[in-house]
């Protein structure tokens, strides 16, 4: 007999295209009737579509992740990477219905570390806490409207003897010291210990060992910072560092439990210093303009807008930073190429004067090209974006160009190409711009397939398009690029340019000396 328990209801649905199309729309459905229950009911109904690693853009994925948590061919991955997309596509008209709809599928995008830990959809405390956190954020106006707390107090979790936890917590006046106080206080409440996570607005004011996740961390027990009053108050202040601090996060936790509760306060910018920043970038030309006109200055990356709104600096901003040696990379980033760094602009600077101006420290080792803008979590498409191509080391160019004036070329075209070592060279001895403005392809054969990556063996080649900006560079009326190789055996090379629906513009074919 059929087990309707175990399987669901009978379906007809032929196709699994069909059937997951179905099984979105009886979702969608079923979220729209319980709002509408709730409503009667006079409850707030909520729906939160939780993350998962094969939604699109959902985060990248860490090494072990890759081991543990992403399955693509297996039953699971296959169905999720093929069902998640639809339930973000019809979830977007959820908030037509009524309902208070939020897809949290996007909230780890820049979160590199391991959260995952099976192939569904699981979760370890980090990734617990992150999404109870961007869950508590978007509930946060509904708990303003049912209680008199601040925001900071409404987001407390309460503590171990279930008693709301309700810190005030705030900076002194000089900047010296962090303050925590209760007015109604018990033994209970202190006894957790507690954790300050220092923000500096300039990360070489962090040991080196901390400025990968960005912030200083303290973990004190109440009792060593303040104490209870006879009044039944506790108060406690702790000592803050005398470099200038970005923004502060600090609450309770219960070790292997998470977070008690936790709250973020973001230091002011000083105007001051922002006026300061601003007369330097009036002073030199901008490296883009986008929304936000972009500048590079003393080691930092400066975003500055003119006529500047509350709204104009809301949504979050991301950069990408691409280091000329990928050995500079923290290991777990080498495999993307990258670093991220998301940051929130009143973190990193603030509204002035009808203007607004952010500074972001970048790091101190040399820099191949960056790409930054504005985006919403919940949505694929940045608000806006710019790529920042370092200028080429000109110097190393004409060093290049020297040492192949004692080398033939493998091959005279369009672009002369030499192979002289480990890298293959682009040279054109009269160049313009528009000569290097279409894209590169690179198909590179090895001696033994079994070189290739799995993907690549069928083709039997790698295949390594570039842009000629991102390896060369124009200079004294030439161009000259280099591109590295792989370090195996290589039978022959394909290369040349081409414009994306019009095919080749020129192509070659280099055999092994």
């Amino acid at each position: 007999a059929y087990n309707l328990e175990k399987h669901g209801p009978r379906s007809w649905l032929e196709r699994e295209d069909e059937t997951l199309a179905a099984a979105a729309r009886l979702w969608y459905r079923s979220s729209a009737m319980l709002a509408r229950l709730a409503d009667r009911a006079g409850a707030e109904y909520y729906h939160f579509l939780q993350p998962n690693q094969y939604a699109p853009a959902a985060k990248p994925p860490s090494p072990e992740e890759r081991d543990i948590a992403y399955k693509p061919d297996g039953a699971t991955g296959a169905f999720l990477t093929k069902g998640y997309p639809l339930l973000t596509r019809v979830g977007r008209d959820l908030p037509k219905q009524g309902v208070n709809y939020f897809d949290l599928t996007g909230i780890f995008a820049n979160h590199p570390e391991t959260l995952y830990i099976d192939e569904c959809c699981h979760l370890n405390d980090r990734g617990k806490e992150l999404l109870a956190a961007a869950i508590v954020r978007r509930l946060e106006p509904a708990l303003l409207r049912h209680g008199d707390d601040s925001p900071a107090e409404s987001v407390a979790a309460g503590n171990a003897a279930g008693r709301p936890a309700n810190f005030r917590v705030s900076v002194q006046e000089d900047g010296n010291y962090l303050r925590y106080g209760r007015a109604d206080c018990v033994a209970a409440d202190t006894e957790p210990r507690f954790f300050l996570h220092l923000i500096p607005q300039d990360l070489a004011d962090l040991p080196p060992g901390r400025r990968e996740p960005g912030f200083a961390n303290r973990v004190f027990s109440f009792g060593e910072v303040g104490g209870r009053l006879a009044s039944g108050q506790c108060a406690a202040q702790i000592p803050l560092p005398d470099y200038p601090l970005a923004a502060l996060r600090t609450g309770q936790f219960v070790l292997g439990e998470g977070d008690l509760w936790s709250v973020e306060l973001i230091i002011p910018a000083d105007p001051d210093k922002l006026r300061a920043d601003y007369a330097a970038v009036a002073a030199v030309a901008p490296v883009a303009r986008d929304y936000f006109d972009l500048y590079e200055l003393d080691n930092r990356l400066l975003y500055w807008r003119e006529t500047c709104a509350a709204a104009d600096t809301a949504a979050p901003f991301f950069l990408h930073i691409i280091p000329a040696d990928a050995a500079d990379l923290p290991a777990e980033r080498r495999e993307a190429g990258f670093v991220q760094a998301g940051f929130a602009f009143a973190r990193q600077g603030g509204h002035f004067d009808g203007k607004c101006l952010a500074a972001v420290a970048l790091p101190d080792y040399p820099i191949k090209e960056m790409r930054t803008g504005q985006h919403i979590p919940d949505q694929d498409d940045p608000l806006w974006s710019v790529q920042l191509i370092a200028a080429p080391d000109f110097d190393q160019l004409r060093e290049t160009y020297a040492d192949l004036s004692a080398v033939r070329p493998a091959v005279r075209d369009y672009f002369d190409l030499y192979w002289p070592d480990n890298r293959l060279i682009y040279l054109r001895e009269t160049c313009a711009a528009a000569d290097t403005a279409a894209g590169f392809f690179l198909h590179i054969v090895p001696e033994d397939a079994a070189d290739l990556p799995a993907e690549r063996r069928a083709a039997g080649f790698a295949h390594g398009g570039f842009e000629f900006v991102r390896q060369g560079g124009h200079f004294d009326g030439r161009c000259l690029a280099a591109v590295p190789l792989p370090d195996y055996p290589i039978k022959e090379m394909r290369t040349g340019q081409y414009v994306a629906g019009q095919g080749d513009l020129w192509s070659v074919t280099i055999a092994a000396p």
